[in-house]
């Protein structure tokens, strides 16, 4: 019962109180579950930025990650293929960037252990305008992950 208890607990905060980094409220960070043995997994999350500059998520961290790369899946004619992005996830001013399965992503390499589902981990997201932010994520079944499916674009930007 103390389990459900702290899970139940954990979506209450994880969902009902952004974080901000500067004018970027975060929100939703999820991380899926994995298998026992699995080296990687990926993460997902919605950034709105409440500012009149644009900015852009460029690295992210994670204690039990041996890297975090910034990802997105593209179609190449009849093949979804992951490409890492570089330069950084874009987050214009005035919009909503989302992060989710099939589209843009954190990608969670170098595991040093499963992630559990009801676990909270800890996220640091850096951006370009020098904002860092520490953020509790959740771990979650992959069907419960908000926003399966979609391409993780919104239609305010490329």
């Amino acid at each position: 019962m103390t389990r459900l208890f702290s899970i139940i607990a954990g979506l209450v905060l994880l969902f009902a109180v952004p974080a901000f980094a500067g004018s970027l409220e975060i929100q939703k960070l999820q991380i899926r579950a994995t298998a026992p043995g699995m080296k990687a997994t990926g993460g997902y999350l919605t950034i709105t930025n409440h500012g009149k500059a644009d900015d852009a998520l460029i690295s992210a961290s994670a204690d039990f990650a041996g890297r975090v790369e910034l990802h997105e899946m593209l179609m190449d004619g009849d093949v979804m293929k992951m490409r890492e992005r570089k330069a950084g996830i874009a987050v214009p001013a005035g919009s909503t960037v989302m992060l989710k399965p099939g589209g843009l992503h954190l990608m969670l390499m170098g595991l040093s252990e499963t992630m559990m589902p009801g676990e909270m981990r800890g996220v640091t997201l850096t951006f370009r305008s020098g904002h860092s932010v520490t953020l509790p994520a959740m771990v979650m079944k992959p069907g419960e992950i908000g926003g399966h499916g979609r391409t993780g674009h919104n239609d305010n930007h490329n």
